[in-house]
């Protein structure tokens, strides 16, 4: 039985899964989700082997094998492309890598690669995905502490050749990158700097936060989805300092939001 990867039916549950976690204070990383998409194939399975995925970060080489990051805990496995159409998808990668430009995406298959028509099946030869994987140019940007989507639409129809009269078919894939920006960040300074405060970017009944790290005073509140929302910051119990708010604060898909420094009043 083929081992399928996990189906959604939305990204949107990023976005749920964004405001649920609390933030680390680091502007230093982003956060990229990889996921895989298809259009319609006149076929009625076209079943690839999914066995990682790497993303290069920006260097003077483009193929500097320093530059490759693998993505943790991969989603793997046999999927047929036909099914994520009309807006399905499948996550085959989630993980923190540098902020900055990536360059490539290198997506691994296996050799368990199937092309079906009625009752037959029919292998389909990968050499270089199965040496060295499919190496995809980006050229995207990532801004620290904002989440991304990277879009794997593979083109099934385009993507399986058949191999003159001998009955067989390849498979040459194309697919297309689309880089998208699936949240933002609020970014400022709460003083006194000695104190450890609780920042809270609260919409509804949805809550982000972080802490600003004491004797720094600054913090970073990551992976907000775009909206208005108020930020609070709360002092330890024991503070001689009480708790403070911002209100209507604005965030925007891949944008920082930055903020006045907040002095916290003493208690009364």
């Amino acid at each position: 039985m083929k081992n399928r990867i996990f189906l959604l039916t939305s990204i949107a549950f990023f976005g749920w899964l964004a405001i649920s976690c609390n933030s680390e204070n680091n502007s230093t990383t982003s956060q990229l989700i990889i996921t895989l998409m298809d259009s319609e194939g006149d076929y009625d399975e076209v079943n690839v082997d999914i066995q990682g995925v790497k993303v290069h970060v920006s260097s003077d080489a483009e193929d500097d094998d320093s530059g490759w990051i693998t993505l943790d805990n991969p989603n793997t496995g046999v999927v047929d492309l036909l099914t994520l159409t009309n807006g399905n998808v499948i996550v085959i990668g989630d993980t923190e890598v540098p902020a900055g430009k990536i360059s490539q995406i290198r997506l691994l298959l296996g050799p368990q690669n199937t092309l079906v028509i009625g009752d037959d099946v029919y292998d389909l030869d990968v050499p270089s995905g199965e040496q060295s994987g499919l190496k995809l140019k980006v050229n995207a940007t990532l801004v620290g502490g904002v989440a991304y989507t990277m879009k794997l639409d593979f083109d099934a129809a385009r993507s399986v050749v058949k191999r003159g009269n001998s009955g067989k078919f390849g498979l040459k894939p194309v697919i297309r990158v689309i880089t998208e920006a699936i949240s933002g960040a609020i970014k400022g300074e709460v003083m006194p700097a000695a104190e450890n405060v609780a920042v809270f970017a609260i919409q509804g009944e949805d809550t982000v936060s972080t802490y600003a790290i004491a004797d720094q005073s600054a913090y970073l509140v990551e992976g907000v989805p775009a909206g208005t929302y108020k930020v609070v910051f709360v002092p330890g119990e024991d503070s001689i300092y009480d708790k403070d708010s911002v209100e209507n604060v604005e965030v925007l898909v891949d944008q920082v939001t930055m903020l006045e420094t907040v002095t916290l009043p003493e208690k009364e």
